[in-house]
């Protein structure tokens, strides 16, 4: 094919992937500019990227994929007024994100499920949060106003904020409309927050107002907050990251299943909208995934708390982030850009796990082998 692809050096297996479709000229999401594209057909971003009137004016991009979640970073408006047809991938990093609030528990409170959890968001991640808290025995609720009684799922009302013993934070952004999440979190409501409480947000970093958050902290030393999200990223809050119990560089979904799933719906996605044979996009797939994923490895683990901590780490993230700290805010994008490979739960085989437990570690999705 003869399209020419303009991508976001940092998707994985970009060129394995799209170079049957044309030429991929790859370059860093955070800086891309209108001269960049050329006459690029196809952009391929992550959330870094802002795909607005400003960058694509005049262009002939004919389709946007973005390998994250979200669009909040999309100008959809526009993109429906120039018939420019896009794509996310939802729920890509869904098991990633699972994975970075269960290894945060898994340090802070040791998996103690007498605590009540909050979740804010339950979409695809904060779905799959509130399933694999609520295996692991957790009183869990969902705060979302788009959900009802057929989710299945134990809902709540925002206000229950003041009341939850963990509050994870998976909402996306929204500035308007009926249910704006900008600053939901504010300083009012930091003040109800319980005494010892546990608050995650691993979603988008406006939902919390970083200021009051950082005012708030400032005279409650009892709160153990974790960001992996900020405000105004890659230009971080310092101070914060300073009163913080834990801080990391938007790293969350960054597994790399989770990366490489948001490649592969793109892929998908743009093979749909070009309307190609699916057959020999099938082959393409395969082998990617082959070459990327490989076998699961044999770990040992006496429980599930073991073998989360053995797949994930928070602490070293946390660690790097401080450790750059005098180099903000270009170290954050060096950071993500040069983040160590992170396998998720399903990479990892427990053949002599505890036969208690095995129900337990094969619903968590690690391997337990035959």
């Amino acid at each position: 094919m003869t399209l020419r692809i303009v991508a976001d050096e940092n998707i994985p297996f970009v060129h394995a992937l799209f170079s049957p479709f044309g030429e991929v000229l790859t370059l860093p999401g955070r800086s891309m500019t209108r001269e960049n594209l050329g006459d690029a057909d196809i952009l391929l971003v992550r959330s870094v990227t802002n795909v607005n009137k400003a960058l694509i004016d005049a262009a002939s991009i004919q389709f946007v994929g973005t390998c994250t979640i979200g669009v909040d970073h999309l100008d959809t408006e526009y993109l429906n007024e120039r018939n420019i047809s896009y794509a996310s991938a939802p729920g890509c990093n869904a098991n990633a994100v699972v994975q970075y609030v269960l290894g945060v528990l898994a340090k802070l409170n040791g998996f103690d499920s007498a605590k009540k959890v909050l979740i804010v968001g339950g979409g695809n991640v904060g779905g799959r949060v509130y399933d694999a808290l609520t295996i692991l025995g957790f009183d869990c609720s969902i705060a979302d106003p788009f959900l009802d009684d057929s989710c299945g799922r134990n809902l709540t009302d925002f206000s229950s904020i003041s009341t939850a013993d963990i509050i994870c934070f998976h909402a996306p952004l929204a500035v308007d409309g009926p249910h704006p999440t900008h600053h939901m979190l504010d300083e009012e409501l930091l003040l109800q927050i319980n005494a010892g409480a546990v608050l995650i947000n691993a979603g988008r970093g406006g939902v919390i107002d970083n200021a009051a958050l950082l005012k708030v902290l400032n005279h409650r030393s009892d709160l153990q907050v974790v960001l992996d999200v900020w405000e105004n990223e890659p230009n971080i809050n310092t101070d914060l990251l300073q009163l913080i119990t834990l801080g990391t560089p938007h790293i969350a979904g960054y597994s790399f299943e989770g990366r490489l799933n948001g490649a592969l719906m793109i892929f998908d996605a743009l093979a749909d909208h070009l309307k190609l044979d699916v057959k020999t996009l099938a082959e393409i797939r395969k082998k990617v995934c082959g070459q990327a994923l490989g076998c699961s490895i044999a770990t040992p683990a006496q429980s599930v708390l073991d073998a989360v901590v053995n797949s994930y780490d928070v602490y070293l993230d946390d660690a790097r982030l401080r450790s750059v700290v005098n180099e903000l805010p270009q170290a954050f994008d060096v950071l993500r850009k040069n983040y160590p490979q992170r396998r998720e739960f399903s990479h990892y085989r427990y053949d002599d796990c505890p036969e208690s437990s095995r129900s337990l570690f094969l619903k968590l999705g690690f391997d337990v082998g035959s």
